[in-house]
């Protein structure tokens, strides 16, 4: 199969959480520039207008989709939204998440509660849901989830954020192992230190040139370093590939 077609995403129609602003645009722009159709969902209503504005202003196709992930009827009527104007999500990128840093023993219950809301349930949720309708149509499709290299990695004063993402590798191991005999992918994107406002916490002042430091590639992660990963994953060249963990960090977690 010649490449244009191995990975061809022309005809899909992606719905990406959290995909106002940092990698969620990022994938999204990507997706878009190989003809995708996008649906970008978040609760930022500003961050929202900019984004579809950035990706039609490149020739792409994209519309905005208010959400907040910790809401079922929000997600329902995401999936409504998108599906009204553009057809049913083949392709779901489960990107919204938040990050906290904090000394273990001053983690608060409401904190820690919050994490695992947006970073945990609501993968499993937005995922629930965009299954639902796969299945009900009978066309299967992609589920792709965004981890961490933290997911597998201990670090202080992330104990709450760590927790989540290992819960998300679980989740994405648990749904493929369910939904194969649907047609439908559960795979998972690990990146590693990107400079987003996620990670801002973790690299205000010097943070940023230790934790480059401490990467055998010397750098921190790019925008467009997720470029591949997301093409192979949304498209048919990943048709074989489901409960896999794709790890983006150029080595952090070989190199530590």
């Amino acid at each position: 199969m010649h490449r244009s077609e191995l990975f061809d995403v022309s005809n899909e129609i992606v719905l990406v959480t959290g995909g106002g602003s940092g990698l969620g645009l990022a994938m999204a722009r990507a997706l878009a520039a190989n003809g995708a159709k996008i649906a970008l969902a978040d609760n930022d209503k500003a961050s929202l207008e900019t984004a579809v504005t950035t990706i039609v202003a490149m020739g792409g196709q994209a519309i905005a989709v208010a959400l907040d992930v910790r809401c079922d009827e929000a997600i329902c009527q995401a999936f409504d939204k998108v599906e009204a104007a553009l057809g049913p999500v083949s392709v779901l990128i489960n990107n919204a998440g938040i990050a906290h840093r904090d000394k273990a023993t001053h983690l608060e219950r409401d904190t820690i509660r919050k994490v695992l809301s947006i970073n945990v349930d609501s993968v499993l949720i937005v995922a629930q849901e965009a299954a639902r309708r796969m299945i009900r149509d009978g066309r299967g499709g992609s589920i792709i989830n965004i981890s961490s290299i933290l997911s597998d990695i201990p670090m202080r004063q992330v104990a709450a954020y760590g927790a989540s993402k290992a819960a998300v590798s679980q989740i994405t191991k648990s749904l493929a192992l369910e939904w194969a005999k649907h047609g439908i992918r559960v795979n998972e994107i690990r990146p590693g230190w990107f400079d987003t406002d996620l990670t801002a916490p973790f690299l205000k002042g010097p943070g940023a040139g230790v934790m480059a430091g401490q990467n055998p590639t010397g750098r921190l992660g790019e925008a467009h370093d997720l470029d591949g990963v997301v093409l192979l994953l949304a498209s048919k060249a990943s048709a074989f590939m489901t409960g896999s963990s794709i790890v983006v960090d150029g080595g952090h977690s070989i190199g530590r």
